[in-house]
């Protein structure tokens, strides 16, 4: 299982912390237990000017004794780039309404990669619309008025929810809506699961569990 944290520094912060990398406390989303230390592996991520592994350290509950990755909400599960760059991506084709190949050449990703972000996030939209159209509502008691459609609108209704979430909670929400997105999603913000990747909106801690697949996907 996967548990998205939030990640305060930079991705070269991360990188260089290697090993070392401090994670905040975390809790069992089963038993709600707190998480004891359990290794850890290195894995691959992408961004502007950097290709590097990171360290994703595990957490283990004494109860159940379930293990989690814990995830930075710099990246996605199975997603190379970091989640900066495949949001950057996916707003440019929405709101400029630019060709995959161009974005993916300012983006210097290629361009199959960035079609199957496109294609993961044209299938996901609606699910990414109604699920922010309730977080949004939850947080403030105040409808949403959407007044376009398709993917922009869920790009739309995304930053409203990010927007409320901060007036609620603070900074510790996070500057960034594309790591809210990650975080929001438990990391399957592109994922190919079914269920709800939403966390209950019934206290502070947003973060979720996550099935956790293999390696990155493009």
């Amino acid at each position: 299982m996967v548990i998205v944290w939030r990640y305060t520094s930079s991705v070269s912060s991360y990188v260089s912390a290697g090993q070392q990398v401090v994670v905040p406390p975390q809790r069992c989303p089963t038993c709600v237990r707190q998480l004891v230390g359990w290794g850890g592996y290195w894995r691959w991520l992408r961004a502007p000017l950097l290709v590097e592994r990171i360290w994703i350290r595990r957490g283990r509950c004494a109860v159940c004794r379930r293990s989690h990755a814990l995830l930075p909400d710099l990246a996605l599960v199975r997603r190379l780039d970091v989640v900066t760059v495949i949001g950057t991506g996916i707003g440019l084709k929405v709101a400029d309404g630019l060709g995959l190949r161009l974005i993916a050449e300012q983006l210097d990703v290629p361009h199959t990669t960035l079609r199957a972000w496109w294609q993961r996030f044209r299938a996901t939209s609606p699910k990414l619309l109604n699920e922010c159209l309730a977080m949004a509502v939850s947080l403030s008691g105040a409808a949403v008025d959407v007044r376009s459609v398709g993917e922009r609108a869920a790009l739309e209704v995304l930053g409203v929810a990010w927007q409320r979430a901060h007036m609620r909670f603070g900074v510790s929400i996070g500057s960034s809506v594309w790591g809210f997105w990650s975080w929001i999603s438990g990391g399957l913000a592109l994922g190919t699961h079914t269920t709800s990747p939403w966390a209950a909106m019934g206290g502070t801690d947003w973060m979720r569990a996550s099935p956790s697949p293999g390696g990155p996907d493009p």
